[in-house]
Parts: C-alpha cells; sequence; structure tokens
C-alpha cells in the first residue's frame, strides 16, 4: 500500500475512533518545583534540526558540519527517515547515540529521533508516543494531515549525575486543532514527568500562536525571549528566500538560565543543509533532587 493510501486510510479511522474536532482548553501552569539549595545545575547545549526528508545522501556532509559544529548536549530531528537515521547514526557514531527512532506511521518511518551525546551521558529511559487521543498507538489526532509523535529521552551525566529530559517533536503543518492539542499534549506529559526538561520541534507555527502560548502557559519558556543574546529571525526558508519563524527550543520551570539562542545560517558549497535552518540555545537547568518519576 502506497504511503498516500496509508494516510487516507488511517485519517478515515481516525475520525471514526476520534470523534469531533475540539481544540483542548489551555494547560493550566503548575506550580514552580522547589529547587532543593544543594541541587546540581548544568549547562546544557540543545540543538533543533529539521533536516527535510528529501535527498539525503546529497546533503548529509553539509548537516554533520552544522552539527559537529554546535556539539550539543543533546538534539532533536524533525524529517528523519529511515535513510537519515541509518546515515546519521553511522556518521555521527563516534560522538552519538540515536534514540526514539520509531515512526510515525505504520510502514511510513519518518520519525522525530534524540540524540545525545554518548560518552557524557547515560540513558535512563526514553519512548515515542502520537499526538493524538490513542497516543499509545499509529493514529492521526483531530484535524492533522498525519500521525504524528512525540519523542522523549531521560539522559544522565556519566560523572555529575545530573539528570534531564529532552522531549522533541514535529507538529502538523495542516491542522490548527491538532497543533494546539498537541502543544497541551506535551506540556501535560512534561509536567507529569516532573524533570528538568528541553524542547525541541517544528512547531509550524509561529511565537504568539496558539500552540505556543498552549507550551508557555503549561510552564515553558521559548529561548528568544529567556536568552540576552538571542537571534529572532527566521528559521524556515523553504529555498526560496522568505523565512517564517517555526522552529523552537524551550526549557520548563527548571530553566535557571539562558546565554545564547542561535539561528545557524552557515551554507555548504553554496547551499544550505535543509530547507530549515537548525538552531540552538545555550541553557543551564536547575537539577531537581531525587527523581521518583524514572520509578513509574
Amino acid at each position: 500500500m502506497s504511503a498516500i493510501w496509508q494516510t487516507i486510510l488511517a485519517w478515515a479511522m481516525s475520525l471514526i475512533t476520534f470523534g469531533g474536532l475540539t481544540v483542548m482548553d489551555a494547560p493550566k501552569t503548575p506550580e514552580a518545583p522547589v529547587i532543593p539549595p544543594d541541587a546540581l545545575t548544568q549547562e546544557l547545549t540543545i540543538m533543533s534540526f529539521n533536516v527535510f526528508y528529501g535527498d539525503p545522501e546529497a546533503r548529509l556532509d553539509a548537516v554533520k558540519a552544522t552539527i559537529l559544529k554546535e556539539l550539543p548536549d543533546s538534539f532533536g530531528l524533525q524529517e528523519a527517515t529511515g535513510k537519515w537515521k541509518s546515515i546519521l547514526s553511522e556518521a555521527l557514531q563516534d560522538k552519538y547515540a540515536m534514540v526514539c527512532k520509531k515512526g510515525r506511521m505504520f510502514g511510513f518511518d519518518e520519525a522525530t529521533p534524540i540524540l545525545y551525546l554518548k560518552d557524557k551521558y547515560t540513558l535512563v529511559k526514553e519512548g515515542v508516543f502520537w499526538l493524538s487521543p490513542k497516543s499509545n498507538r499509529t493514529s492521526i489526532g483531530w484535524d492533522s494531515s498525519l500521525p504524528r509523535v512525540a519523542g522523549y529521552a531521560v539522559l544522565k551525566d556519566k560523572v555529575t549525575g545530573f539528570t534531564y529530559m529532552h522531549v522533541n517533536s514535529h507538529f502538523d503543518h495542516v491542522g490548527p486543532i491538532a497543533r494546539a492539542n498537541s502543544a497541551r499534549m506535551i506540556a501535560d506529559f512534561i509536567n507529569e514527568m516532573g524533570l528538568p526538561t528541553v524542547f525541541t520541534a517544528d512547531v509550524n507555527a509561529s511565537p504568539g500562536s496558539q500552540p505556543v502560548q498552549y507550551l508557555q502557559a503549561g510552564g515553558l519558556t521559548d529561548m528568544r525571549d529567556a536568552a540576552p543574546n538571542a537571534d529572532l529571525g527566521g528559521t524556515y526558508h523553504g529555498y526560496k528566500g522568505y523565512e517564517s519563524v517555526i522552529d523552537f527550543v524551550m526549557a520548563n520551570q527548571y530553566l535557571k538560565e539562558a546565554a545564547e539562542f542561535k539561528v545557524i545560517r552557515e551554507e555548504y558549497d553554496g547551499k544550505y543543509p535543509s530547507d530549515h535552518f537548525a538552531v540552538a540555545a545555550t541553557l543551564t537547568l536547575n537539577g531537581a533532587g531525587e527523581y521518583e518519576v524514572l520509578t513509574k
């Protein structure tokens, strides 16, 4: 069955299963966490990179160079097809491990994986869930055009023991209800976990939009707002010369401070590595003390 027909079938099933198309209420802002006086802190570099699904072999060197120049502690990819997952895992294997590789739809293996510095961090826990009312299975939520997923990885520094969670996603490009509800799901999930957390995504919506407002209401801060040195320029260019701001790095209420937010515009052989610019933030998180949630 072709990918197009798989999409049509899944969408039809979602209408039967999920019923009406309703925007959830905005999440309630969680109470500020209690930071123990002796809690660890850690400075992190976090990246989000929509690598564009097409023609990965031709752009591998440029994508790899973009990542290694920043050398993030962890980063999230969007539009990572099976080919991208394979060639990037091999190209970065000396430094990075890849998790959350599950594809979002039946035999269609495009995913939102997370990569982390494997010599610095131990993987404590990982998972993938769908942005829909049936979050534990392949499913389309609300007015989304496709199944959409989020991945999460809980990482522990091998030396200091500092532990944080990285959540990564790619919201739908068509459905405004799906984008808003996806933001609500992400905020609720992060607050339930109760860990110092960074969130990366192609949100397919700009600052000030309903999905971003929902994320902020749920306790997440856009690094554009937090960092004194922040690039506010566009992140999606589509190889067409125009730019829109749709790629984000955010952090929850364990954020201590942010130093910088970058939009990475380097060209390689006169071309951009992707139809999106990678974005990266340097920030410091407070620790959470004990991590009871990891025993759930």
